[in-house]
């Protein structure tokens, strides 16, 4: 009778979370190996199978389905008999107790990922068994272990990216192609090792080479001799084939530092001068003029962008006139200045820039001031950054501990860790502005002044690489040509020359007013971002 006293609140109680119940013990068996060589083998999948069902007998487990049985790599989720095997478990949740592997790994090596998706599975009653390191999931000690194992697959996955990511540059650096060779070429054994040769399709492509060179063919014409000749390619792919050093023995790979290029131990298609001869064809346009990737003539090439639309300038010459342009390459612009008045423009910029040798004493007092103060406002200013950063490195720490733990879900940490990750970028941004020269700035403001005396001069009389570098350093981020006015903007001017210039105007009001030229400096500020001056 005590109970039924509360028989007319029964309704009010609290339900249990709903529990999945199995209609009995069934399981599913995955098994995969990472590679086509691997499966071949069939050792290793054979290997999987024995020992996963035997694990299946003795748990009284009866195997309902099996699925992998084939090469597929652990990277991804988005695997064939991987998804079609979560598939199968969630239509028959009411009977799969648990998904048998050899090993975690086996099932997946996405870190995260594999948490996740062991999560759902735990939701619908599955569970996830492993024959070489069982773990009893269903203590906290055992969940912890089991999320371990998975972590670690994606970490062991790291580890040899890595590693093999180094053999792969010290391969190339040593003269040996490590991936699928290009069109024209086949992996084949010689002498017992394993090679690179040129095939039936790579005679065809010389031809090309020798069609582009000695008869001066174009693109097209040379795609429909090779069309007819039982090789179909497009023109895209011909000029590719035509940028590629690999056919004259030059290795270059997006592993290797940029620029850098590496004698191939592979046979060369051409020889370097007919690749070269092919290029300087390749660079000559229908309308007749010559684009040159480094002409003396055009330095300011890439460096002026068109005020209209922002596209870099580039250069050409007409060779009948003997002429040099510059030129907006975007279509339907038509922005075409004659290379000698941009010249003459830039001069004149540059000269907003340039200071009398007389004021130099004067000019570094001021600026070692500013710098000065400016450099005990870093200090300040980078500490507290460090101290943000430090926070944001232990925010993020203790959400990823949280989601090991599975006391957040994987949204929820995706969306946060994004968040606290863009704030530590940013804050390692903002540390890396206030990164200079400002330690040694007596030695910075020399440098920076005795540029200053002599720029436009110093323009002038260098060569093509050395006036890149000049423009870069007084101009990081270009200038901008408008047409309309005729003449440049500039988004951002390397400090140094921008206070100098600023300290003159400066003296010129001072001189015409009679008063000292100390008297204001102090009230001078210098731009956001100092930049080094090396040149």
């Amino acid at each position: 009778m005590a109970t039924n006293k509360f028989n007319q609140f029964a309704s009010f109680a609290k339900k249990n979370k709903k529990i999945v119940k199995k209609l009995g013990k069934y399981a599913v068996i995955y098994t995969r190996v990472s590679s086509k060589e691997q499966a071949d083998e069939g050792n290793s999948l054979e290997t999987q199978l024995k020992y996963c069902q035997q694990y299946a007998q003795r748990n009284n487990y009866e195997v309902l389905e099996y699925f992998g049985g084939t090469y597929e790599s652990a990277k991804k989720d988005e695997r064939k008999e991987f998804v079609k095997m979560l598939s199968f478990v969630k239509r028959q949740k009411a009977k799969v107790s648990t998904i048998i592997v050899y090993s975690f790994d086996r099932f997946s090596r996405t870190g995260g990922n594999a948490l996740y998706l062991a999560d759902q599975l735990e939701e619908i009653g599955v569970s996830i068994s492993s024959y070489s390191q069982p773990t009893d999931a269903t203590t906290s000690a055992g969940k912890l272990n089991q999320s371990m194992q998975l972590l670690f697959g994606k970490y062991d996955n790291d580890q040899r990216r890595e590693k093999s990511v180094t053999g792969m540059k010290e391969a190339l650096r040593r003269g040996y192609w490590v991936s699928k060779p290009p069109i024209g070429y086949e992996r084949a054994i010689k002498d017992g090792q394993n090679c690179i040769v040129i095939n039936k399709t790579g005679k065809l492509i010389k031809q090309a080479f020798l069609m582009k060179a000695k008869e001066g063919l174009s693109n097209t014409s040379i795609k429909a001799k090779l069309n007819s000749m039982g090789l179909r390619v497009s023109n895209q792919k011909l000029t590719h084939i035509f940028k590629n050093p690999f056919y004259c023995g030059i290795i270059t790979n997006s592993l290797l530092e940029e620029g850098e290029l590496i004698e191939g131990r592979h046979e060369a298609l051409i020889s370097k001068e007919l690749f070269l001869q092919v290029n300087d064809i390749q660079s000559v346009n229908p309308q007749g003029y010559k684009v040159q990737l480094q002409d003396e003539n055009l330095p300011l090439k890439q460096h002026i962008r068109c005020a209209t639309c922002g596209t870099p300038f580039t250069g050409y010459e007409v060779k009948k006139k003997g002429l040099h342009y510059y030129k907006c390459n975007k279509i339907g612009c038509k922005c075409n200045k004659s290379a000698k008045t941009m010249h003459e423009n830039y001069l004149e910029l540059l000269k907003k820039y340039q200071v009398d040798r007389e004021l130099i004493p004067v000019l570094k007092e001021a600026l070692a001031g500013v710098y000065g103060e400016m450099n005990e406002n870093n200090k300040k200013q980078s500490k507290l950054i460090q101290q943000q950063a430090t926070e944001t490195r232990k925010k993020l720490e203790d959400l990823e501990e949280r989601f090991v733990f599975r006391e957040i879900p994987k949204e929820l940490y995706e969306k946060y860790s994004q968040k606290l990750k863009d704030e530590l970028r940013t804050t390692e941004a903002q540390l890396a502005e206030l990164d200079g020269p400002l330690s040694n700035h007596q030695k910075f403001i020399e440098l920076g002044l005795n540029f200053s005396v002599t720029l436009c001069e110093s323009w002038e009389s260098a060569n093509f690489m050395n006036k890149q570098r000049l423009q870069t350093l007084v101009f990081p981020e270009g200038v901008y040509f408008d047409r309309q006015k005729q003449g440049y903007r500039t988004p951002r001017v390397n400090s140094i020359f921008k206070l100098t210039s600023s300290l003159c105007e400066h003296y010129k009001e001072a001189k015409k007013e009679k008063t000292s030229l100390k008297t204001g400096f102090s009230n001078l500020e210098p731009p956001v971002g100092i930049e080094p001056t090396t040149y």
